[in-house]
């Protein structure tokens, strides 16, 4: 049973036409990261997923259910988003904000439960960033309160991470930390769904990949497959070369820009 699959999608704001006729489907436990220029429909295509919007046309279907007949609630104990960005209104320490993923499992009025709080450590250990438990989360850097929203997704012990540009505001040392994560997650059998801007990434991470273009899918499938300079020029007016190198797990494929310095 496929965590995900979209048949014949398309959404449009008013006449605008923002996404035509998506149809792909999504394996259990893998990395798919979907890539695309500025404005080629990818949050627009997270927020279907999530059901902020409504298709104006097709179906997305979640463990074969159609996602409109997900409650709420049930639907935020199978997906769990981690936006780009997060202001919050109070000063809320960091375990505590982490640990609002666990409102799916509680009553409106129910208080955090010991049990609660041990899922939310465990989810801070495993980010290394349980130093920061006690710390006010509006006093963070972006990178850190990044990491804070991805330890609450993980609280919210979904079977589909869904995550928009995750190493934005990352400094480089903590976006190679998030790769890891995710590639650590889809072992345990947890769907990640992120876009992002940086093909080598989904080289390094992704097992599928999604190209979008002007609201389009133009290329779709595994990542060493559809990586490659030819696809990367169509979809970015760029020229960029795949190579391939080895790290200590083995050969492993990255991106170079093909220009002269």
């Amino acid at each position: 049973m496929k965590p995900i699959v979209l048949e014949n999608l398309s959404f449009s704001y008013g006449k605008d036409l923002i996404l035509t006729d998506l149809s792909f489907s999504i394996e259990e436990g893998t990395v798919t990261t979907i890539l695309g220029p500025n404005g080629s429909g990818k949050t627009t295509l997270l927020k279907l997923l999530l059901g902020i919007l409504k298709p104006a046309k097709g179906k997305i279907r979640i463990f074969s259910r159609d996602a409109g007949e997900y409650t709420n609630k049930e639907k935020a104990r199978i997906l769990a988003y981690v936006p780009q960005k997060h202001i919050p209104a109070f000063s809320y320490q960091v375990i505590d904000v982490v640990a609002m993923g666990r409102h799916p499992y509680n009553d409106l009025f129910s208080h955090t439960s010991k049990h609660d709080l041990e899922i939310s450590a465990a989810s801070l250990e495993r980010l290394k960033i349980s130093h920061l438990a006690e710390r006010p989360y509006t006093e963070l850097s972006g990178g850190e309160q990044q990491l804070v929203l991805i330890a609450r997704a993980l609280t919210q012990e979904a079977k589909i991470l869904v995550m928009d540009e995750p190493v934005s505001g990352l400094d480089y040392g903590n976006q190679l930390l998030l790769l890891e994560q995710l590639r650590s997650l889809a072992r345990d059998g947890i769907t990640c769904i992120n876009t992002s801007h940086y093909p080598e990434h989904a080289l390094w991470t992704a097992d599928q990949v999604v190209f979008l273009k002007k609201g389009q899918l133009i290329a779709e499938g595994p990542a060493p497959e559809i990586v490659n300079a030819e696809n990367l020029k169509n979809l970015y007016q760029a020229n960029i070369k795949v190579i391939q190198t080895e790290n200590s797990s083995g050969p492993i494929k990255t991106c170079i820009p093909d220009f002269k310095l």
